[in-house]
């Protein structure tokens, strides 16, 4: 997965897309950093590069608030929020709330070390900082569900979905301001190449004096 995304932003950066944002919309976070870090040790291509965990960057709108908007568990698998989402941006008919059903983990430890999925009570470790300190789901809970989601509705979804879009136009509006379509931060601060080497890369695909970046690694790595 991680050398698929590599190359895949690889390519999407020779095709002139010179600022990618990565959304996460699961797990293995890890991986997806794994990746951005190793393309640009690998590569060395100026651009702005970021992966964003959407759920965890509005983790606060997934906090029961005791409001009839809000959710009244906090955020696991498959639970009250993750139904949520889809009773909202999915077709009607799509999610069958008849076949929902509510579960517990089995943990071995008090549950107050290991976060939820969206850390939203910056605890110690994150859910996925820890092996052996709760049951696997195939033995614990081979529904599938780790959570109560016979209480979604797509209403405690709307200022999450809300939130996030938001966020990522602000984040995109920032990016564009700091550098319009078609230039990249300065190839000598955020890159081993010079500024010379990388200008016939840089050009729009396609336009003369124009060479795919493919050269350029076949050649340098």
């Amino acid at each position: 997965m991680r050398e698929t995304l590599i190359h895949v932003t690889l390519g999407l950066w020779n095709n002139g897309f010179l600022k990618q944002i990565i959304v996460n919309n699961h797990g293995q976070l890890w991986m997806l950093e794994a990746a951005l870090h190793e393309f640009m040790y690998w590569y060395q291509l100026p651009g702005i590069y970021q992966v964003v965990d959407w759920h965890r960057a509005v983790r606060e709108f997934f906090f029961p608030r005791g409001g009839e908007d809000s959710l009244e568990t906090h955020f696991v698998q498959a639970d009250e929020a993750e139904t949520s989402i889809p009773l909202l941006l999915f077709p009607k008919g799509m999610v069958d709330m008849s076949k929902v059903t509510r579960t517990e983990p089995r943990q071995f430890f008090p549950s107050g070390h290991f976060d939820t999925s969206v850390d939203d009570c910056r605890r110690p470790y994150r859910w996925s900082e820890g092996e052996g300190h709760m049951a696997i789901e195939i033995a614990a809970t081979p529904e599938g569900v780790i959570g109560d989601p016979t209480r979604a509705s797509a209403r405690k979804a709307k200022r999450a979905i809300a939130a996030i879009f938001a966020y990522l136009t602000l984040v995109i509006d920032q990016i564009l301001q700091a550098f319009p379509p078609g230039t990249v931060p300065p190839v000598e601060k955020v890159t081993l190449w010079s500024n010379r080497e990388l200008q016939p890369y840089l050009q729009e695909p396609g336009t003369p004096g124009w060479r795919s970046v493919y050269g350029l690694v076949s050649r340098e790595f």
